[in-house]
């Protein structure tokens, strides 16, 4: 059984086989929630029952865990409030940005009744508690006791109704109601026509931003040296305010910001959407668009490639329409077939080599090819369990690319079988 396993069985409440897993792996419950760096603790989230708490505590979970993992006050959606009360009866102890995350709208009464200036202290982030509102009650106790709505955190530069539109957008609309600051993303994440409407007449650039271009004010990771907007990871990355009114079905504002978009970034929005017949007919009408488009525009392809937003039909849409495969993304010089080789993805490497893309690419940082992706994906940082490494190996090898010596043996016996084949042996 694998966490992914224990986190069902914590899910589906099933303590039978929560207790199975911690036999099979005595002494891991007490390890990875030890090690804040392989997120293990964000399990918590899944307990579903007072009993489900206790057996973790009897296994070897300590409330002083509880505390530090909650602290910050990421992550808490899934955790029921009675769940979290009953954590805190056993000595958990509690942030007011745990609070404000759980939702504990009482105990945050005390806390500010008693701290005031909790109001303004940060958290995770470096968000205020109003950053980390589950709901409007706890939204309405903190703008009661005077929180700045338009308050930013450090890492995203983001408002607190930027946060919670995501999970929580009956938060966003309330402190827009209240008189917080509103922008296009908003408006499409809640289908609002009106709040639309007076976006784009205050601002008609509005609808060319994209989330994570760094030419508007919503930029990616790594720019201006910090995290990147928050929408990134409350709306996804690489979207534009006319993609989210779409996929939430907010057709009629999708329309509008279509109306009122430049020719080249409609191209750009249908690629995302995969819409064939969107893209060709835009393309038609406008002869020379691809070729026009700006450099921070030609990155798109390689973003979709990126394991956040792997977009595999909209790479396909844009390689048809003719977008340039060698073009990287620029907050990391991640090139487009370094990026699905990491995501292990086969398909993806296999249409990419079928269109050009070169093989023996370095990126700037680590200086490796994507068959260096590939590997290290596979061994070392495992977040694609679903990935079809050897494939990818092999199409690379095929390909002519490079193999450096340090990569065999890789430590995946799949992946040397493949190199193996290919002749090249360990020196």
């Amino acid at each position: 059984m694998t966490l992914i396993d224990l986190k069902q069985a914590l899910e589906a409440d099933d303590r039978v086989a929560v207790n199975l897993w911690l036999l099979q792996h005595p002494g891991s419950l007490r390890e990875v929630a030890s090690n804040p760096d392989c997120g293990a603790l964000r399990l918590l989230a899944a307990v579903r029952s007072e009993g489900m708490a206790d057996l973790l505590l009897a296994q070897g979970l300590t409330v002083a865990q509880v505390g530090d993992w909650w602290a910050q006050g990421f992550g808490l959606a899934g955790l029921s409030p009675t769940v979290a009360e009953h954590f805190i009866r056993c000595g958990a102890t509690i942030t007011p940005h745990a609070a404000a995350g759980l939702g504990l709208v009482e105990r945050l009464r005390t806390m500010l009744d008693q701290h005031p200036e909790l109001m303004h202290a940060k958290g995770g982030d470096g968000g205020r508690p109003l950053h980390f509102s589950r709901d409007v009650a706890t939204a309405r106790l903190l703008v009661e006791r005077g929180a700045n709505l338009d308050d930013r955190d450090d890492d995203h530069d983001s408002t607190a109704a930027q946060w919670r539109i995501g999970e929580a957008p009956e938060v966003t609309r309330y402190l827009i109601e209240q008189g917080a600051q509103s922008d296009i993303f908003m408006a499409a994440r809640l289908g609002d026509l009106e709040l639309a409407h007076q976006l784009v007449s205050e601002n008609r650039c509005c609808t060319t931003y994209r989330i994570g271009n760094n030419s508007g004010p919503f930029p990616g990771i790594g720019a201006r040296g910090g995290g990147g907007s928050i929408y990134q990871w409350t709306l996804g990355f690489n979207r534009s305010a006319q993609e989210i009114a779409h996929l939430r079905g907010h057709h009629e504002v999708f329309v509008f910001l279509m109306s009122q978009t430049p020719p080249h970034q409609q191209l750009l929005i249908a690629c995302m959407l995969a819409d064939r017949e969107l893209a060709n007919s835009i393309a038609a009408s406008s002869p020379g668009l691809v070729n026009g488009l700006g450099d921070e525009d030609r990155e798109l392809l390689a973003k979709c490639c990126w394991e956040t937003n792997l977009n595999r039909e909209a790479v396909r849409l844009m390689l048809d329409l003719g977008f340039p495969i060698g073009v990287p993304e620029s907050n990391h010089g991640f090139q487009a077939l370094h990026n699905a080789a990491w995501c292990g993805d086969a398909e993806l490497v296999e249409l990419l080599l079928q269109r050009g893309h070169p093989v023996d690419r370095r990126d700037p940082r680590y200086q490796s090819t994507a068959l260096g992706y590939a590997i290290h994906s596979c061994v070392t940082a495992r977040r694609h369990p679903e990935g079809d490494f050897p494939s990818v190996v092999r199409l690379l090898l095929e390909a002519g690319t490079p193999l450096d010596a340090s990569h065999f043996p890789s430590g995946d016996e799949g992946i040397d079988a493949v190199i193996k084949s290919h002749g090249i042996r360990q020196v």
